[in-house]
């Protein structure tokens, strides 16, 4: 049982976004919980400890060593250096009844994660196994783009950064917002499913460039919007950076949906801890948006006491788009 009392008041602006998603979809709230950590509340628990793993094709090794990452991030997946080390990791999970993996790594010195070599892996990963696949990338060219097509990737997703000295000063990175865009409309351009991520607090904890993010994915077909909220993590240069408080979170929840009118708009895996934790997710509901990862106990049974109807899956949240049914759950089970 959650010690946090959810509030089921609404301000008129929370109700406004809540009526949006109420027009443009259906009551379905959806939770994710992929086995990229184990998960269990009173509510739901993941299964499968391979069910959707998440995988890197550099190891622990990243050249940007991010202000807010480090690389930590890549502890937790399971490295797959080789082309037929990720085929064989594959293989297992279709052996295990998976639904699939996630495919991220660390970035070269230009921002990018060097997936190309691994194109035709994935190809015949789609082939064989029939796994969705999922790409988490850094800046994309079009020659990457390319390859994510023919090699018909499930979703590619991308952080979208909306201000120069975030990517300069966080990220490391002699970019631009420009080049961020670039790689948005390149995977646009191929109707390639995308699901950018926006990172709320990226620059040591304030609001600077996320809602000019928000405005450059607008410009463009896309399957779902995620948005995550900064973390501290150890071992980091920003572990005692203090995140947004969920009141300018929430705000930012608004503006994205009253810009995503009927695309599906999530809050992502990561999320300042604490009392705020459960905070961001209450408006997160209240706000409109379609769906939560890792969700806080207590927070389903509040999202039924609003009238919805809440679903449950073990994949990742920004394939909320696919047609990969999802069975009503009850709570408890």
């Amino acid at each position: 049982m959650s010690f946090y009392e959810f509030n089921e008041d609404f301000s008129r602006e929370y109700l406004e976004g809540f009526e949006i998603r109420k027009i443009n979809f259906n009551s379905e709230m959806h939770f994710y919980a992929p086995s990229i950590k184990a998960y269990e509340t009173e509510d739901f628990k993941n299964n499968k400890s391979d069910s959707f793993p998440p995988f890197s094709i550099t190891g622990e090794a990243c050249s940007l060593k991010c202000e807010h990452c480090n690389a930590e991030i890549l502890k937790s997946m399971a490295p797959v250096v080789t082309q037929d080390s990720l085929y064989e990791r594959a293989y297992s999970i279709y052996k295990s009844s998976g639904h699939g993996f996630l495919l991220s790594g660390g970035s070269n010195s230009r921002g990018i994660v060097d997936i190309l070599p691994y194109v035709s892996t994935i190809k015949r990963i789609k082939s064989d196994f029939n796994l969705k696949v999922i790409v988490h990338c850094g800046l994309i060219t079009e020659e990457i783009a390319d390859g994510l097509h023919n090699a018909g990737v499930d979703s590619a997703m991308l952080d979208i950064i909306g201000d120069e000295d975030t990517i300069r000063k966080v990220y490391h990175l002699n970019a631009t917002v420009a080049d961020y865009e670039n790689s948005l409309k390149f995977l646009s351009e191929r109707n390639i499913p995308c699901s950018p991520h926006v990172v709320i607090g990226l620059k040591h904890g304030k609001i600077v460039g996320e809602y000019n993010a928000i405005d450059i994915i607008s410009r463009y077909n896309i399957s779902s919007l995620v948005l995550v909220g900064f973390m501290p993590m150890h071992n980091t240069k920003m572990e005692n950076i203090i995140p947004p408080q969920p009141e300018e979170i929430g705000d930012i929840f608004l503006y994205a949906r009253k810009n995503f009118l009927d695309t599906p708009v999530l809050l992502g895996c990561e999320r300042p801890y604490g009392l705020n934790k459960f905070k961001i997710e209450e408006l997160a509901v209240k706000s409109g948006l379609n769906g939560i990862a890792y969700p806080s106990e207590g927070i389903i049974p509040f999202s039924v006491k609003l009238g919805l109807k809440p679903k449950f899956s073990e994949v990742c949240c920004s394939l909320i788009f696919s047609e990969m049914a999802l069975s009503t759950i009850q709570l408890g089970n």
